[in-house]
């Protein structure tokens, strides 16, 4: 019993305990208010120290961005170029190649046109490989000799007429001694009606105190000014007084002439009808044109196979 009361006065009313509850609300809503200006204003100061160090970091992250960018599309340049330069040298290559076999394709016509136009001589062709050793077309080699029925003498021919004739000759290749060359010597004629006879020389290499030392590709024609009826334009081909060449090869064109100091002697500067830097293969006539030529050849070929 006593026991009893003495829990009765340990316990507090229920009254007691909902005011106690409204006060505690009361003190939490004033400490919140209180608190939360003061955390407003903090807050305001932190955000005034950290925004200027917010911004220069996102500044130096996108100055960052920007370089990585940039280091990525130069690389990818740099690809792109190198893959267009590739593609560049194989479009250069290929049209050289086209280029070359457009040319090639031009002077098999112009050859064919050519053994058309010569139908009465036999001839067969031959391969340019090599040049004379100052890389001009004085002389060059041809892949065509002894065994290929070639002999000393036969004329040889490309694009639009004469290009010299058969000099130098081994088994397997021969030397061609070039219209141009200072040793070329051809019987001619101006191709017009009772066109005069002329001597056309080979003139690369030749000197004379007027002109000085000559060293186109050119033939040239030293004549009597009055004994000769010769004009700038005239086409001049080969004659039958020739021991080398049939007539009516063409041999060039007359380009220019030019009195000498002598008074009554002039040269006539021929242009060879071949353009001779552009040859890559030539017809070669397989036939002397002189009966006394072929019987030379036959001494010579006899004399070689004796030594």
């Amino acid at each position: 019993m006593q026991e009893t009361k003495q829990n009765q006065k340990k316990r507090l009313p229920d009254k007691w305990k909902l005011y106690l509850g409204i006060s505690f609300c009361i003190v939490l809503f004033i400490a919140s208010l209180l608190l939360g200006q003061r955390f407003e204003r903090v807050r305001s100061v932190l955000n005034g120290v950290t925004q200027p160090i917010q911004q220069g970091y996102q500044k130096i992250e996108e100055w960052v961005e920007g370089i990585s960018s940039d280091f990525h599309s130069k690389e990818e340049l740099e690809r792109e170029n190198i893959l267009l330069k590739e593609e560049l040298n194989r479009l250069q290559k290929e049209n050289l190649e086209l280029q070359s076999d457009a040319r090639r394709v031009q002077e098999l016509e112009e050859l064919y046109e050519l053994d058309t136009y010569y139908k009465d001589y036999p001839k067969t062709g031959a391969q340019i490989v090599g040049l004379s050793p100052n890389n001009w077309y004085e002389t060059f080699i041809i892949d065509k000799g002894k065994s290929d029925g070639i002999a000393e003498y036969m004329p040889v021919l490309s694009d639009h007429g004469l290009a010299g004739h058969i000099g130098e000759i081994y088994d397997n290749y021969a030397q061609v001694i070039s219209v141009v060359n200072e040793n070329s010597y051809i019987y001619g004629q101006i191709n017009r009606k009772n066109g005069d006879l002329v001597a056309v020389q080979g003139a690369r290499g030749y000197y004379s105190s007027e002109i000085g030392v000559i060293e186109d590709d050119v033939c040239m024609i030293q004549f009597i000014t009055d004994a000769i009826d010769i004009t700038v334009g005239d086409e001049i081909v080969t004659s039958s007084l020739g021991d080398i060449y049939p007539p009516g090869l063409r041999i060039g064109t007359v380009t220019e002439i030019i009195p000498i100091a002598t008074g009554y002697e002039s040269i006539a500067f021929v242009k060879p009808a071949v353009d001779l830097d552009q040859m890559d293969t030539v017809l070669i006539i397989t036939e002397i044109w002189k009966q006394d030529m072929q019987e030379d050849i036959q001494t010579n070929t006899v004399e070689d196979s004796k030594s």
